[in-house]
Formats: structure tokens, sequence, C-alpha cells
């Protein structure tokens, strides 16, 4: 069996030219039986840096808790030490973000497709693994109303699947819980503000690709771009190579280049083929 905790994120104006918003959700998926071990490592870490057992573990801390005293030093190596202790309970995450300046869907409807994107990424690490699973998700904002629909439609998931992933191997409709009491679900906030934070270009989540790449899914390739990371619209495949290293996406059992290239016949639409994007 394994647990997998879900929350969203976003970026309103990423620093990289030509990224307009971005929506994101993303996963992290524990085996059950190292649950309570990464729940005793972090109550570890909180007593070693002082934080009161009543404050989580946030990427937007609010104004006056511990973590926003702390300083920024601290910040990050509490950021750092929360995904090493992640990769030792064997952790594997996916996280989907959407540009909305590319691909201009309303919040709505962006939020409902991304969450599919993500079902299908955990039901196929479920099958690759031969485990069941339970998703939690963290409380929608909103109040009881939207929480109730969001509820509904994320019901279709486990009812239905999706186009590309039948609700096969979790087990039972998706759930949510406070993220102040459950610090799986804190680290799902990490992980999702985190790579979103670096796809935006900013560099709070760049000093921490390190240590999220050992977390991401891969395909059977060996590459986390579209497997534990997945940038849509495609046009943004090239920030595989910017954001995560990587000089080949995979697509259809077969290899594409990504990254820079003198071939001037290279395919167009791809506004960070041979550049970041991030102003010099």
């Amino acid at each position: 069996m394994q647990l997998v905790f879900i929350d969203d994120s976003g970026q309103p104006r990423p620093r990289r030219e030509s990224l307009g918003e971005l929506v994101s959700v993303g996963a992290v998926m524990f085996p059950e039986d190292q649950a309570a071990r990464y729940s005793g490592e972090v109550d570890r870490l909180r007593a070693e840096i002082g934080m009161p057992g009543s404050e989580e573990f946030k990427w937007n801390s609010s104004k006056g808790s511990f973590m926003a005293q702390a300083g920024g030093e601290v910040v990050k190596r509490t950021r750092r030490r929360l995904l090493e202790i992640a990769a030792d309970c064997g952790v594997r995450t996916a996280v989907v973000i959407w540009d909305r300046g590319t691909l201009p869907w309303s919040k709505e409807d962006v939020a409902r497709e991304i969450l599919g994107y993500l079902y299908e990424r955990i039901e196929m690490h479920l099958a690759a693994s031969d485990e069941r699973g339970i998703v939690i998700a963290d409380i929608p904002g909103g109040g009881n109303k939207d929480h109730s629909k969001w509820l509904s439609e994320a019901l279709d998931l486990t009812r239905v699947g999706t186009r590309f992933a039948k609700p096969e191997r979790v087990v039972m409709p998706i759930v949510t819980a406070p993220s102040d009491h459950v610090p799986h679900l804190q680290l799902a906030d990490l992980v999702t503000a985190a790579t979103t934070s670096a796809v935006a270009g900013r560099e709070a989540g760049l000093e921490l690709i390190d240590g999220l790449k050992p977390l991401a899914r891969r395909n059977a390739y060996g590459y986390v771009g579209g497997a534990g990371v997945v940038l849509w619209p495609p046009s943004l495949n090239d920030l595989y190579y910017w954001v995560l290293g990587e000089s080949t996406y995979v697509k259809g059992g077969s290899g594409h280049p990504i990254g820079p290239t003198d071939d001037k016949f290279a395919q167009p639409g791809r506004p960070f083929r041979n550049h970041s994007g991030i102003p010099e």
C-alpha cells in the first residue's frame, strides 16, 4: 500500500520571460511503512531548530510565524533537510505545471485538467510498484461550497479515471485533511511549490533542484521530464533542459532532443530552445 498526499501551488508572475501565470498540483507518494518514520524524523527536525509543534512547515510561512522570523539560511537548510528525509523514506513525487500565459484556460478548468494529469502519474507509479494506494489532499481554500465541489470533481477520477488511466490502483475516493495536522501534506506543499518556483525561474526553487530530482518519478528511460515533472503545453518542453538538466524528452517511446541547438531547421514555437528565459 502507498499513501499519496497532494497539494496545489502557483506562480502568478514568473521570472522567466515568455511564461505567464503558472498553476500547479503535485503529489508525494509514501510506502505505507515509511509514513510514520517520516513523521518522527520531522518531529526531531522541528525540535532541533526549536520550531513550535503548533506550526506547520509551509512554503509561504505566515507573517509572525517561527519560520518567517528564523532567517533565510535556516529556511534553506530546513527545506533541504525535509527533502533529504523524504528521500531516505523512499518517497516519490510528481508535479504538473500549466502555463496560463501560453494556454489561457480559466483557473477552474486548469485545476481540473492538471488534477487528471497528476492522477494518471499516481496510477502509473502504483502500477510500476504493483501496489494499491490511498490519496489524501490538502483541504482546498474557498469554504465548504468549494470544498464540496472539489471532492465531487475528484470523485470522477477514482470512479471513471481519465483517457489514459483507469481507476485500478487507487482504492477509494480522494479524501481531504487539514495540512497543519499532517506533515506529509506539508511535504507536498514544499515539493509542489519549490518545483513550480524553479520552473518560474525563482532562486528559492532552483537552489532545491538537487534535492527535488532524486525524489521525482522517472520514466522507463530514466528521465524525469513528463514523468515526475509535467509541463503543459508542450512548447515548454525545453525547460526540462534548463531546470532538470535533461537533453532528451521521450514521447511515445521515441527520444526528442531538447535544449540549445544550432539547427536552423529546428521546430519553431519553442521559446526556451536556446535561452532559459531568465533575464541576465
